[in-house]
């Protein structure tokens, strides 16, 4: 940033360019600017690549799914819909055939929208897996989740370095810094890996900040920049998860409230404000479903109920704050916030000293736009804390739209404080204050990368499910085999936990553990050899001993593999 366009005295309260753009590109200075601004756009393609090579690296790591990846799959690409009959053998491509888009049945998006208004998810992620799909009809692969989940971590990164830079007053530096150190992290990979509507959330999420930001950057909240935009953002904000109602919320009141106290224009806000409502009306027409959804589904009053509990909310923020301190900053965050806090103590300290004249060259952050920010992913942080799933690691999923902003957030004030603690108390001129505050900048960069390092590899990357490489290598293996999927009455729906190994075997039989009849299929109790897989039930051994039974020329069984809820069992 240009020291002949900065201010002193404090963090800036907007980011105004002045002066003539003409003249400035056609000044020494101003043809500077425009080679650093091209340098800055090489390295930022050059870093996107590279994390894009690194995120197929991963994908190609990724082995088996998480149950709800089954679900992505099957509720936008069912067929007939999956059951679990008793007693009956399934085809493989009867039960495939629900997890992949079959020649003739691709872009049915009125299906698709059905499906999820039975369930409790609002369905512009399924209509984007659904397209993935469509194009490659009668294929089931992980690449078409990932993939459409790396366009997304594409347009993140777009979006976070716009942020930033326009956060950190157009700091090339930091702003490569905060793209670097957020797409190298494992749960941000973690994030790309996982096939659920999560990656897209973010993107509505980072568009909605940097609507906001750039808004009051400008001055300009005109319907055009501004406000049609944002409409559109909503719109399609809401349609891939509810939790996007929860950050809109957050970012209108601090946006409403800052444009009351320090702009003293509510009739921006009452504009905004209809804006934000129309353009919510306009989702819950299109997807009627919504409203039962968040008041009368099973996960909207679940989540009602989990937030007006006060005596869990201890133990819900330790939680997920626990997660964000684990994977996001590598169990360094109380650190940073420590640090943090003392520079800023020896920050006013120094102003008091310096009897409140300030002599730092401008790299100050924009004040508004940062405490608008820190407010918005605080309070979505906090009320997700409250209402989300405790699913362990897993969890990572509900506040992975803010972990973004939440660096951007953390390595700017360090970068901003320890800058003023260097100019206002080290001893020295300006250039040897420049020079610490130049190291300083780079071994907390330094340190970042070094966590972002050590998560990659510990193992801090997950949705990956390695263990399943051997589970289906073993199915693949046995394709031809008579197998037995003996699946509790009470959850059926577990088998769908199998569904990658279970389409590697010609045919599956399926029985029911609550059915503890004689089995009398023909193939069953003829083969001398059987493959089961077995629901970790309290019926399993009974069920075991059925097959012993129907088929006399088994001698025993033996365990397998154990995976999940399930053990798998060679019987000979």
């Amino acid at each position: 940033m240009d020291a002949s366009v900065c201010k002193t005295g404090g963090w800036r309260v907007n980011m105004m360019k002045t002066g003539n753009d003409h003249k400035k590109r056609n000044s020494p200075g101003g043809m500077e600017e425009e080679k650093a601004g091209r340098l800055m756009y090489a390295a930022l393609f050059i870093l996107l690549c590279l994390q894009v090579l690194l995120l197929v690296y991963f994908g190609s790591r990724k082995a088996g799914f998480h149950e709800d990846e089954y679900y992505s799959y099957y509720s936008t690409n069912r067929t007939a819909g999956l059951y679990e009959p008793d007693r009956e053998w399934m085809e493989r491509d009867v039960f495939r055939n629900e997890f992949v888009a079959l020649p003739g049945e691709g872009f049915r998006y009125g299906l698709v929208s059905m499906v999820q208004s039975w369930d409790v998810h609002p369905p512009l992620f399924y209509f984007i897996l659904h397209t993935a799909c469509s194009f490659f009809p009668g294929i089931f692969s992980k690449w078409l989740g990932i993939g459409i989940n790396i366009i997304a971590f594409c347009v993140n990164f777009v979006l976070l370095a716009w942020l930033t830079f326009m956060i950190t007053g157009r700091n090339r530096k930091l702003t490569f810094a905060v793209a670097a150190v957020h797409g190298w992290n494992g749960i941000i990979i973690s994030g790309v890996m996982f096939i659920r509507m999560y990656e897209w959330l973010t993107v509505f999420v980072l568009l909605c900040s940097c609507l906001h930001v750039k808004a009051m950057a400008e001055k300009d909240r005109g319907v055009k920049k501004f406000l049609l935009p944002l409409m559109a953002v909503n719109f399609c904000g809401f349609l891939t998860q509810y939790y996007y109602i929860l950050f809109l919320f957050f970012m209108g009141f601090g946006f409403c409230l800052w444009e009351l106290l320090w702009e003293r224009k509510w009739v921006n806000c009452i504009k905004y404000g209809v804006a934000c409502g129309f353009s919510l009306l306009l989702a819950v027409i299109s997807y009627p479903a919504s409203l039962s959804h968040i008041f009368r589904g099973y996960r909207g009053t679940g989540a009602a109920s989990e937030f007006l509990n006060a005596g869990n909310t201890v133990d819900r923020f330790r939680f997920f704050a626990g997660l964000m301190n684990d994977y996001l900053f590598d169990g360094y965050l109380w650190f940073w916030l420590l640090l943090i806090a003392v520079m800023l103590c020896l920050a006013r300290a120094g102003n008091r000293k310096a009897g409140g004249e300030e002599k730092i060259p401008c790299r100050h952050i924009e004040a508004a736009p940062y405490f608008l920010l820190l407010f918005t992913a605080s309070g979505y942080f906090f009320t997700v804390s409250k209402t989300a799933l405790l699913l362990y690691e897993t969890s990572n999923r509900y506040q992975l739209p803010v972990y973004g902003i939440a660096l951007l957030l953390v390595m700017a004030a360090l970068y901003e404080l320890w800058g003023r603690a260097v100019y206002l108390l080290a001893p020295g001129a300006d250039g040897k204050k420049e020079k610490y505050r130049k190291i300083g900048a780079v071994i907390v960069f330094a340190a970042f990368l070094l966590g972002d390092i050590h998560g990659l590899v510990s193992g801090k990357v997950i949705f990956l499910y390695e263990e399943d490489r051997e589970y289906v290598e073993y199915a693949k293996e046995n394709w031809n085999m008579p197998v037995v999927v003996l699946y509790n009455d009470a959850t059926p729906y577990h088998v769908w936990w199998c569904s990658q190994e279970l389409m590697q075997y010609e045919r599956v039989y399926f029985a029911s553990q609550g059915n503890q009849g004689r089995i009398t299929d023909e193939t069953v109790c003829g083969s001398g050899k059987l493959i089961v897989y077995a629901a970790d039930y309290s019926t399993q051994e009974e069920s075991l001993a059925r097959i012993l039974e129907s088929n006399p020329g088994l001698k025993g069984y033996r365990l397998a593999a154990r995976r999940g809820l399930w053990s798998v069992f060679e019987f000979e």
